[in-house]
């Protein structure tokens, strides 16, 4: 069994794939990245619910499912 820590590390290690992904890519939906990424579908949610907190991905004007890396 992980602990806290090692369940935290698995987080952020995710988020940052999601993210590079995004970045190399104009946008994407969850279940579209699971396989790039290698993971679920809903861990990838996940992971976008919580780069949208960081201001680092938004979800598209016209379908709320597809995710984009926020122009910097």
């Amino acid at each position: 069994m992980r602990g806290p820590s090692g369940v935290m590390n698995d987080r952020i290690a995710l988020d940052r794939r999601v993210l590079n992904y995004l970045l190399t890519v104009p946008g994407s939906t969850a279940w579209a990245m699971h396989g790039s990424v290698g993971a679920t579908r809903e861990e990838v949610s996940k992971a976008c619910q919580r780069l949208k907190r960081k201001g680092l991905v938004n979800t598209s004007e016209t379908h709320t499912s597809y995710w984009q890396a926020v122009k910097q």
